[in-house]
């Protein structure tokens, strides 16, 4: 994908966008695994019945968790436009699209923690293609949401973005400043040093960060305390090179309030449950 950005071939990227979902630009944004394109979407190959039953018991797993998490949520609400040529399964009669009820899970917990703060504003770091942004912009009244990821993967946000919301005022980095007004913004990762101080309402994160380097971790951490006013919400590994429980967050203005293990994502086949969500508050914050 980055050789047609450079080729600057805007057809090859057009047709990439519109079945992203299905092609290797976004392998681990969504599915089950890093070989899911390889195994599932190879015209030459079909999935094995093993694939086949592998997947349809992610499918449960998710199902399951979900129920369990939003139990009084009507199905309805996970679905979404099908931008990107998505994959899917049928839950209640509903086409039900990648990682649709763990973003649906997260944008509903998020609400509810903010729920007395109007207009809200959330930065999301990393944020795959868009998929938590949707459903919080769709829910949240005139909810501010900010993206920092990889150029490339920024690129694909404003594609699915700007697909499911035409009628948003969604910006690029570099068209809007930050204090400025937009529903989404959209930022390069070098970008985040310019946030200013207490200035995000919530700052969430899944999976990316304990996937970093150390030391990449560690400056990513010190914004994080830095520009984030009330709550700092990530998901992460605990069993990885670098575990969740060894983020430094600054305990001077963060308090813990839960770690709680989850299901999302989990291996049925371990007793181990690597994938731990983290809610921190400010002790100064006024929600």
């Amino acid at each position: 994908m980055i050789d047609l950005y450079l080729k600057g071939d805007l057809n090859g990227i057009k047709q990439a966008f519109e079945n992203f979902f299905r092609h290797p630009m976004s392998t681990g944004l969504h599915g089950m695994h890093f070989d899911m394109v390889d195994q599932y979407m190879n015209p030459n190959s079909p999935p094995t019945a093993d694939a086949l039953k592998a997947y349809s018991e992610s499918c449960g797993l998710t199902a399951f968790t979900f129920r369990c998490t939003c139990p009084d949520t009507p199905i309805d609400k996970l679905v979404r436009k099908p931008a990107g040529n998505p994959y899917g399964y049928r839950l209640d009669g509903y086409m039900i699209y990648p990682s649709a009820e763990y973003h649906y899970a997260f944008s509903e917990k998020i609400s509810i923690l903010l729920k007395q703060v109007k207009p809200a504003t959330i930065l999301e770091l990393g944020g795959g293609f868009g998929g938590l942004a949707y459903y919080c912009v769709r829910d949240i009244p005139d909810v501010k949401f900010i993206l920092v990821d990889l150029p490339e993967n920024a690129a694909l946000q404003a594609y699915y973005l700007k697909t499911m919301f035409p009628e948003k005022n969604i910006k690029l980095y570099g068209e809007s400043a930050i204090d400025s007004q937009f529903d989404i913004l959209i930022m390069p990762n070098f970008a985040i040093e310019e946030i200013e101080n207490d200035s995000i309402n919530l700052t969430f994160n899944s999976y990316s960060l304990a996937e970093m380097s150390r030391a990449t971790m560690e400056h990513y951490i010190k914004l994080i305390c830095r520009f984030t006013k009330d709550y700092f919400y990530h998901l992460n590994h605990v069993y990885w090179e670098v575990s969740s429980d060894e983020f430094p967050i600054d305990f001077s203005k963060f308090q813990l309030l839960f770690r709680n293990p989850t299901l999302w994502g989990k291996d049925p086949r371990s007793y181990k449950i690597d994938q731990h969500e983290y809610l921190y508050k400010s002790r100064y914050s006024e929600i």
